[in-house]
């Protein structure tokens, strides 16, 4: 379920991800500290119709992706395409992180790309303590748990 507070995490994880390969920037609008973490404010004001519901289409129509764009986007998948809302929050609100170094500044600052070269949003993190690997446990280890919850 894609919301608007989860596709601005994803956003800021992107721009992590980019960083993190090559130190380049994936795009040029700004990241801002937000109460509920880092929001690229295009995005937010482009999916705020939908409020906490699921973003049902795109609002401008989407390109191709370049090589670079696609290996970035690749990288953000495999590490945070299971994630919930919840554990994007969360793991965007890490100490050390960009946003918790920029939030300690005030509401609204910039997360600049040099804030996120230094911070602990570059190291990666251990997905074991997220809700989607708390969910995949439960379904390996009770096999029909979340079929029968489906069904109740």
């Amino acid at each position: 379920m894609l919301t608007n507070l989860s596709l601005n995490k994803l956003c800021f994880f992107a721009q992590v991800e980019a960083l993190r390969m090559d130190g380049r920037p994936l795009f040029a609008d700004r990241i801002e500290a937000w109460r509920y973490g880092p929001v690229c404010p295009p995005v937010y004001h482009a999916y705020k119709r939908f409020g906490r519901n699921t973003i049902t289409y795109a609002m401008t129509t989407p390109t191709t992706p370049n090589e670079r764009e696609t290996r970035v986007l690749d990288a953000l998948w495999e590490h945070y395409g299971c994630l919930s809302a919840y554990d994007l929050v969360r793991l965007s609100h890490r100490r050390d992180g960009a946003w918790s170094k920029a939030w300690a500044q005030g509401e609204d600052t910039v997360i600049s790309d040099d804030l996120i070269l230094h911070s602990t949003d570059m190291s990666g993190f251990n997905p074991d303590g997220t809700f989607a690997a708390s969910v995949k446990r439960v379904e390996n280890h009770y096999r029909n748990t979340l079929r029968l919850l489906e069904n109740s």
